[in-house]
């Protein structure tokens, strides 16, 4: 995977004029040499140097002008299509699984997501710049072969040294770059560790210490790779400039010698060898950039393939799915089993066989111990787990591919980890007035408000955050409502609000209440109450 197939896949329109004005402007700057070398060898007759003055500012203008639209139309191209990659992955993200995006990590799909299309981004100016430099390479050769076939033949020898040096080495190089990415992934999954866990790693030393010294291990294998690719690219770059080096010479000092070429032509070719080294310069350079645009755009690729891989056995295939359900009166969970697998498929937690069923209206209170799956069971309950076997049923209707996406519908959840968007997403009509009435209720109308469906304000309190969350979950008025450990971070008035009047008023509107608790004052406020140890109900 390179960025040729990159652009295969995602231009959206043609690059064929800018290949063309690259080619244009390649071939301009080559003829540039050629006047060069040829108004110096004639002199300074009027006739001549006002020719060769006109043909070099024609030749130079179009170089410019061409250059400018293959840089810009390239930027342009590219950006699109980085655009398109990063909208599509996004796209395959919110519709992807919840486990794999549990297992892969929010690092590398930040680093990929960004920093690898950034790369991308960042070296196509500069890739199409050598290309361009590619072409004037080869007009000065075709020059060189023009004034003297022994030249040329030398010349090419020694770029295909060159060549030939770039290919061994190669390999070796996506390789190291490879394992690099895969270094730089882990040292960002172990710094959103510091920043995740800085409370814990504030009030103890020891671990804090610790956990340094091991993100400290990762840089220094990160910066050894990169410092060992960083010498072979150095490497590469070195020779290219000796192969020249030598290359002149030979031309200057051998050649001459014995009796190959004389004084003018050896001038002539030297200038043309003089002109190419900065093309060449310029290829090899990008030589790195384009090794690590490649093994980008295969990062990339890999991780979109990897959410289609995914997200393949849960699609609903030549079927419509079903739209919405208005509502229920049973749903039925039978033999529901679900396990955490490591990476030999070995499970490493396991849930059922669990049988429960659910009435509308209901309130049911799930209790237990940390650890005994409690949160695992409510993700299998609003279809963000799929049981590995078992079956969920909606009034006698089985859930499966064709009817998830209707039956999360159903619930509004409140996750003990949840995410509180700053906006109303997805919410049509607005009743401004309930919203004001809710917040006063949650005693949050002096710490945000509602304008043009986002909140003014939502750097609160744990506590205040999950009233504010509860809000947004009346507002979005589903037929069940699903809390895991909504009381936990609360005051004890509202506490004793959500279990005494906040549920009994979801009962009596009808909705169905599931919620993870420790309060055993409260357990009487349930319909039942459903205990589960080691992934199992007791």
């Amino acid at each position: 995977m390179n960025l040729l197939t990159l652009y295969k896949k995602e231009a959206t329109k043609s690059g064929t004029p800018v290949l063309v004005m690259a080619l244009v402007s390649g071939i301009f700057q080559g003829l540039i040499l050629g006047i060069i070398t040829n108004a110096a060898s004639e002199g300074s007759e009027d006739l001549a140097y006002f020719k060769y003055l006109g043909l070099f500012a024609v030749s130079f203008a179009i170089a410019i002008l061409g250059k400018h639209y293959a840089l810009t139309e390239s930027t342009r191209l590219a950006e699109i299509m980085i655009k398109n990659i990063r909208m599509r992955i996004s796209d395959k993200i919110r519709n992807s699984e919840l486990l794999f995006l549990e297992n892969i990590g929010k690092s590398e799909v930040y680093t990929l997501i960004t920093q690898n299309t950034n790369l991308i981004s960042e070296s196509v100016v500069l890739i199409i710049n050598a290309c361009q430099a590619g072409i004037v390479l080869v007009c000065c050769l075709f020059y060189i072969a023009y004034l003297s076939q022994l030249s040329f033949l030398i010349t090419l020898a020694a770029i295909f040294a060159g060549i030939f040096t770039f290919m061994m080495h190669q390999n070796s190089i996506d390789s190291e770059l490879r394992q690099t990415t895969i270094k730089e992934t882990q040292f960002f999954d172990m710094l959103y560790n510091i920043l995740d866990g800085f409370k814990e790693l504030k009030i103890n030393r020891n671990k804090s210490d610790e956990y340094f010294s091991n993100v400290k291990k990762v840089a220094d294998e990160t910066e050894a790779l990169k410092i060992q690719t960083g010498f072979r690219f150095v490497i590469e770059i070195m020779f290219s400039q000796v192969f020249f080096y030598i290359l002149i010479a030979v031309i200057v000092f051998l050649l001459p010698k014995f009796n190959y070429m004389e004084g003018d032509l050896v001038i002539k070719v030297t200038t043309a060898v003089l002109f190419i080294i900065g093309p060449a310069n310029q290829l090899v350079t990008a030589i790195p950039l384009v090794s690590r645009a490649n093994i980008a755009v295969e990062n990339i690729y890999s991780l979109e393939n990897r959410l289609d891989k995914a997200s393949k056995p849960y699609q609903a295939k030549g079927v419509v799915p079903v739209s919405k359900f208005d509502s229920f009166k049973k749903i039925e969970f039978k033999d529901i089993k679900f396990s955490y697998l490591d990476n030999n498929n070995n499970p490493l937690f396991s849930l059922g066989p669990l049988n429960m069923d659910v009435s509308s209206g209901e309130i049911i209170f799930i209790v237990g111990g940390n650890g005994s799956g409690k949160s695992s069971f409510m993700k299998l309950v609003t279809g963000l787990y799929y049981p590995v076997s078992g079956q969920i049923l909606l009034d006698g209707t089985p859930i499966d591919g064709v009817t998830y996406p209707a039956y999360r519908e159903l619930f509004s959840v409140i996750f003990s980890d949840f995410h509180l968007f700053d906006k109303l997403y997805g919410f049509v009509n607005i009743d401004e007035n309930r919203v004001s009435y809710l917040l006063k209720t949650m005693q949050l109308e002096k710490k945000t408000e509602l304008i043009d469906k986002g909140f003014t304000n939502i750097n609160l309190s744990t506590g205040q955050r999950k009233r504010l969350a509860m809000i947004v979950a009346m507002l979005e008025n589903r037929s069940i409502c699903v809390f895991d450990e909504w009381a936990a971070d609360q005051d004890p008035i509202f506490r004793e609000f959500f279990y005494k009047t906040l549920l009994q008023e979801m009962k009596k509107e009808g909705k169905t209440v599931i919620a993870v608790s420790h309060d055993d004052r409260y357990f009487h406020m349930a319909d039942r109450i459903i205990k589960m140890e080691y992934g199992q109900f007791v």
